[in-house]
């Protein structure tokens, strides 16, 4: 079990320590990202509506904390050592695996994160749904404590998101094509 040794968990203090650190730097990032993604139309604005493409306030963008769950969950079982216990394994992989592809797609695509919420409520309750929650130790504790993350940090996107879109300069509805003579 990779839970016991020291040097896991003073890694995980530098990675948590770097993505605080951080935080300005990719919240920039992303923040380029979407504003390329509506220069390319990849993303359109509603009708009457502007998206905000510049950062946000402080962590108003939970891609890589989202993408760090995802990675945690997926590696849960050997950290704290249930890779024996039935369903465990595929539970936690294809969870985490979803959670970290969908914070990285809610850069751009922000209303993907309402997947990561439901993924999160899927973690609290999947140990004793599929049955590894009964087994002594952190089995299920650890994917309920990753899955509330999840819906927090799904919650916390989701809300900045709705505050990066206000309205847009007016303009006409529609078109009405004109005849040629």
């Amino acid at each position: 079990m990779i839970g016991e040794r020291w040097w896991f968990w003073a890694a995980v203090a530098v990675v948590a320590a770097a993505v605080v650190a951080t935080e300005p730097r990719w919240r920039r990032l992303a923040a380029a990202v979407r504003a390329r993604a509506l220069r390319a139309r990849l993303v359109e604005e509603g009708g009457g509506a502007a998206v905000d493409a510049r950062p946000g306030g402080r962590w108003s963008e939970t891609w890589l904390p989202g993408l760090l769950a995802g990675a945690w969950i997926c590696g849960s079982p050997w950290i704290w050592g249930y890779d024996d216990v039935e369903g465990a394994i595929a539970t936690d992989v294809v969870t985490g695996a979803a959670i970290a592809a969908v914070s990285l797609a809610a850069v751009v695509f922000p209303a993907l994160l309402a997947l990561n919420l439901f993924a999160g409520l899927w973690l609290v309750i999947a140990p004793w749904l599929v049955g590894f929650g009964t087994h002594e130790g952190p089995v299920g504790l650890s994917d309920t404590a990753a899955g509330l993350v999840t819906c927090v940090l799904a919650l916390r996107g989701l809300s900045a998101a709705a505050s990066r879109v206000g309205p847009g300069r007016p303009g006409p509805v529609g078109r009405i094509p004109r005849r040629r003579a």
